[in-house]
């Protein structure tokens, strides 16, 4: 018996779970636990194919919520940064990089906790620029949530509204990804009988997350916890990649 595999099953089980409520969090929780069995290089390409396919049945769900004004924009940059964050994952140490990104996350967590009031309205060259960092950060470590999430739950959009937001933005962005570890060989045959493999896990972590959103959400109590709950990630990756960085 593959007791790694097994692990793997189980974080992306309750990885799922997390992705299905908040319409977040999986590729960060993936990122720390399956580095535990995995190389990075395989690990990115893994965490794409399964966020891809979660994105895609909670998108058929949502799309009638999506602000599709700003996600153009968001979308557009991060079409552009990808495949520089590609390059990175393929010739630079990427752990450094994920370190400084836990403390950055840290910090704008805290900050948006102590925010008094949501931001009303965001410029189309700020907003495409949080498309821009989101993308590379996707590209390099699969980890590109942050910026989008912050951006949406800083602002008096409704939650539903966000979460369905974030839900296409992460299937468009994941997708150019792939093609992005494909044309990079990273997208490999393991790379795929793995992440076919822990498709059922995956349904199930995401079926029993969409159903508890739509049983318990609340909006301001829905907020805090997306906030805390990235703050956390944060502090767990920063905590993984300082005393047990990644080879």
């Amino acid at each position: 018996m593959d007791w790694g595999i097994i692990f793997a099953g189980m974080a992306i089980f309750g990885a799922g779970v997390v992705r299905g409520y908040t319409g977040f969090g999986f590729a960060m929780i993936c990122a720390l636990m399956l580095t535990q069995v995995f190389p990075p290089a395989t690990v990115t390409p893994i965490i794409l194919c399964l966020d891809v396919a979660a994105s895609l049945w909670l998108f058929y769900k949502v799309f009638h919520q999506v602000d599709w004004k700003g996600l153009k924009l968001i979308g557009l940059g991060a079409v552009l940064t990808l495949p520089l964050g590609t390059m990175v994952l393929i010739y630079v140490p990427v752990t450094p990089i994920r370190i400084f990104i836990s403390i950055v996350i840290i910090v704008l967590c805290f900050a948006l906790l102590r925010q008094k009031r949501k931001v009303q309205a965001t410029g189309p060259v700020a907003t495409a620029g949080v498309g821009m960092c989101s993308g590379f950060l996707t590209g390099v470590s699969a980890l590109g949530g942050p910026p989008v999430i912050l951006f949406y739950f800083s602002s008096d959009r409704p939650v539903a509204v966000s979460r369905a937001s974030m839900i296409a933005f992460f299937l468009i962005v994941d997708a150019f990804a792939l093609i992005s570890c494909l044309v990079s060989g990273l997208l490999t045959r393991e790379v795929v009988t793995l992440s076919l493999g822990f498709m059922l896990p995956l349904a199930a972590g995401i079926g029993i997350g969409n159903f508890l959103f739509h049983r318990f959400h609340n909006e301001e109590a829905f907020r805090k916890q997306v906030i805390i709950l990235l703050m956390c990630l944060a502090v767990a990756s920063f905590v993984k990649f300082t005393l047990f960085p990644s080879p």
